[in-house]
């Protein structure tokens, strides 16, 4: 830790304050923030400083983290159910022929994948739409129609798509 904090003593003040306020995106952990921090604190600024400043955390990349954790929950759920429709759209056709009272449960089972697809489905979408908001970046009524009219049948193409889309975006949040 003693050649991070030599590091860490030479910069100066304003990219020790950026260290504290982005310690997350640059991959660095607690104890280089608080190193950071007291670093800061020798030279005369103090954590309420930085707070009434608005340096001691990044606020938005806060709120997109929590964002993103919600999308990536709701996009994995969506997910299960849309593998659970291509299933029981495969299943139905074999079984109807062999088994009745069977399909009737599998065709109830792919309804109910359906319904709770689509909710799902808006879920991430919404919070796709909150996290660029977020981060300053409106995503647009062309992106309601990519996300919806390409998402629904290419769903699997898509849940990765976005979600290396919005990772990337978390890297670049200042």
């Amino acid at each position: 830790m003693s050649n991070k904090t030599e590091r860490l003593t030479s910069l100066n003040n304003d990219k020790l304050i950026d260290v504290v306020k982005n310690y997350r995106q640059y991959g660095y952990d607690d104890g280089i923030r608080t190193t950071a921090i007291e670093i800061l604190k020798e030279r005369g600024i103090d954590k309420e400083q930085l707070q009434l400043t608005g340096n001691f955390q990044n606020e938005t990349y806060n709120s997109a983290k929590e964002i993103y954790n919600l999308f990536k929950q709701n996009s994995k759920v969506a997910f299960i159910f849309y593998g659970l429709i291509l299933i029981t759209s495969i299943i139905i056709p074999i079984s109807a022929k062999n088994l009745g009272s069977f399909t009737l449960i599998v065709e109830i089972i792919s309804w109910i994948s359906i319904a709770v697809y689509f909710i799902y489905l808006l879920k991430s979408f919404l919070n796709h739409n909150d996290f660029f908001k977020r981060i300053g970046k409106d995503f647009g009524n062309e992106g309601i129609l990519i996300y919806f009219f390409l998402g629904m049948p290419f769903y699997i193409f898509m849940y990765f798509y976005f979600r290396n889309q919005m990772n990337g975006a978390m890297k670049l949040i200042k």
